[in-house]
């Protein structure tokens, strides 16, 4: 478990701005920042990728060559380890360098090229392995149109990327393999930390994992404050490490220091308090940075004093990372959330605490920013973690119009597109929000452009609500259908799918329906140039919107009827 990358499940919030690594006890990796150099300065060279396994330094790495190196004026940090969009990271890059932000999702990755294209800009994304799919693929949309753009584009401006993984990506990329510090590296850096013993011994023996390094140094230094010796780690129930780094059977790729990890974080859990045991466990189910009162709605019972010094007594141990901003915020290493997700097992108690946590503390509207619904966004990853795949649409259909309304089509697809996988494995014909996420995610790829793919998803939707003779479905549907088909400028063929949706509304009696079908009636006659038909149409629609006090719907027509005078 532990030589996987950790994959976001959902899209998260984008963690972005300065540097957030601490560059403490920083030791050599002269020849790697040499050749990041080199390449930052190369004309032909304009995507950079820093690989390697979790724990060997890269972010720091990162972190260093961001806070240090010259001749790049503006310069911007993106965490994307929470499955953050390329929507999120586009505008934000966008809005820190001063550039429009294009109303339209589609209109970004050219946008972020041309805003880096007239500068001399940096730009480092972390933790690029959280947007990949098990198979290199990209999970998340436009990483790959963005990737594959850049190189192309020929800029002053450089991207940097960190990732445990290389994705498939053109020709142009040049990489950096990651390894542990050199010998004398490692020796430094347990001086440093004020460690005795045989270091040029150990740090051979762990090929100078960086993070194992100060694992067991911050092990050693709590346990042995007076005397933190190598030779002590017999005491730990170490003793054997040796023993099993050098078997035939972990000798490989990446397997040593894995292994070593593993023993190191065994012997730190077991020396921890049952409090300190109980709170890294239960946070464990969050993702990104929590602070004192998120680790209490997981283990209640604690103060909240108590909380934020156990968490903070975790940081001594590397087991958790500490950051100021305004309030103190705590995160896991990506290697040690994932090895105490392992040991905690099952956790649905913790997830429904979580998600009690997030509802007391959600945002109402009226919302401007995604940032205003983060907490919906985390109650549906919690639920869609417990498997409750239903409590996990209820949740994002809560802002299921304002992400419409704020172009976040990007997102859509990522959340009903994991809802419709589940629901299509589990066969779950009959379930109502199976047939709604389809058709939502056939609107979200319809808004994003793609019609063929939203044609697909609305004809699966279609073809359901037939099957089980569900009418309100079926018109729906028919209706998308139409849409998308009016996108691909096939008007005669849209206009014979809304006319059976707007059947089927008369039929069942459903006026918003019908009112609906009427303005969508109208929009593919205007598109025809029939435009006294579409506003006898648009009117109808007013009409029927008028009195059932349908307000946006009205809005619409209005708006339609507008569009008809003036073509």
């Amino acid at each position: 478990m532990i030589e996987r990358s950790t994959k976001a499940e959902s899209p998260g919030i984008l963690k972005a701005g300065d540097s957030p690594k601490s560059l403490a006890y920083w030791q050599g990796r002269t020849e790697e920042i040499a050749k990041i150099q080199q390449w930052l300065t190369d004309e032909n060279t304009f995507l950079i990728g820093t690989e390697g396994i979790g724990g060997t330094g890269k972010s720091t790495l990162s972190a260093k060559i961001y806070d240090e190196i010259g001749g790049f004026p503006k310069r911007f940090w993106a965490d994307v380890s929470n499955g953050a969009s390329f929507s999120d990271l586009a505008r934000k890059v966008l809005q820190e360098f001063g550039f429009p932000v294009p109303e339209q999702e589609t209109q970004l990755v050219e946008a972020l090229i041309r805003c880096l294209r007239t500068g001399q800009f940096l730009l480092i994304i972390d933790n690029l392995e959280s947007v990949l799919q098990a198979d290199r693929q990209w999970g998340s949309l436009f990483y790959g149109d963005f990737f594959n753009a850049w190189v192309e584009s020929g800029s002053k401006s450089k991207v940097l990327v960190t990732t445990r993984e290389r994705p498939e990506l053109p020709k142009g990329f040049a990489w950096l393999t990651l390894k542990g510090l050199q010998l004398k590296e490692g020796v430094a850096l347990l001086t440093e930390l004020e460690i005795r013993g045989d270091k040029a011994k150990f740090v051979k023996l762990v090929d100078g994992h960086p993070l194992l390094l100060k694992l067991v140094a911050d092990l050693l230094k709590e346990e042995y404050s007076q005397d933190p010796d190598l030779s002590r780690l017999v005491d730990l129930g170490l003793g054997n490490l040796p023993q099993l780094l050098t078997d035939p059977h972990v000798i490989g790729v990446h397997r040593r220091e894995n292994v070593g990890m593993v023993l190191v974080l065994d012997a730190s859990f077991a020396r921890l308090s049952e409090v300190q045991k109980a709170l890294l466990l239960n946070i464990s189910v969050y993702r990104g940075a929590i602070n004192s009162a998120a680790a209490l709605a997981v283990l209640p019972g604690s103060s909240a004093a108590e909380i934020e010094q156990e968490l903070r007594n975790l940081v001594k141990r590397s087991l958790l990372v500490e950051k100021l901003n305004g309030k103190r915020w705590f995160e896991f290493q990506p290697v040690v959330l994932e090895y105490v997700r392992y040991k905690a097992g099952d956790q649905t108690e913790a997830h429904q605490r979580a998600i009690d946590y997030y509802r007391s503390i959600a945002k109402q509207p009226p919302w401007n920013t995604k940032d205003d619904v983060k907490e919906y966004l985390e109650i549906f990853d919690h639920f869609y973690q417990l498997e409750d795949y239903n409590s996990a649409f209820d949740s994002i259909w809560v802002c299921h119009e304002f992400l419409s309304l704020r172009g976040y089509y990007a997102d859509k697809v990522e959340l009903y597109g994991q809802l419709v996988s589940k629901w299509a494995e589990l066969e779950a014909r009959e379930n109502w929000n199976y047939r709604a996420s389809l058709i939502s995610l056939g609107n979200a790829y319809n808004d994003l452009g793609q019609y063929q793919r939203a044609i697909e998803f609305h004809q699966q939707s279609l073809e359901i609500s037939r099957e089980i003779g569900d009418r309100s479905g079926e018109g729906i549907s028919l209706g998308s259908l139409g849409n998308a088909y009016l996108s691909l400028g096939e008007y005669q063929r849209a206009i014979n799918f809304h006319q059976q949706s707007l059947e089927i509304s008369r039929e069942i009696g459903d006026r918003r329906g019908e009112g609906n079908s009427l303005g969508n009636l109208g929009n593919a006659y205007n598109s025809l140039g029939q435009y006294q038909r579409a506003i006898d149409f648009h009117q109808q629609s007013l009409d029927i919107k008028g009195k059932i006090g349908d307000r946006r719907g009205e809005g619409n027509s209005l708006g339609n009827l507008g569009n008809a005078y003036n073509s």
